[in-house]
């Protein structure tokens, strides 16, 4: 990769309480904890409120589901997403 630095994610046995809760959603829904929750996990609150603004997204039915996948995908496209 081109020399560039990715920030290491928090593992489940190293997060904190505050972020334990976010980790068990990922599992129960995706299977695993993603590589976003874990950097996030960094900085609990920004955690927190970026699961909440993806719950508000999805709920508010204003934003397409496909619509919402593709802008995640050209997103992860930009910032040269390793998965």
């Amino acid at each position: 990769m081109s020399g560039i630095q990715r920030i290491k994610g928090i593992e489940e046995d190293e997060a904190s309480l505050l972020v334990k809760p976010l980790y068990i959603g990922s599992k129960k829904i995706l299977g695993k904890v993603v590589a976003p929750l874990k950097v996030m996990a960094r900085r609990p609150g920004i955690a927190w409120f970026g699961n909440l603004l993806g719950l508000a997204i999805d709920k508010s039915g204003k934003v397409e589901a496909r619509i919402h996948v593709f802008a995640q995908l050209r997103a992860a496209q930009i910032v040269e997403c390793p998965f």
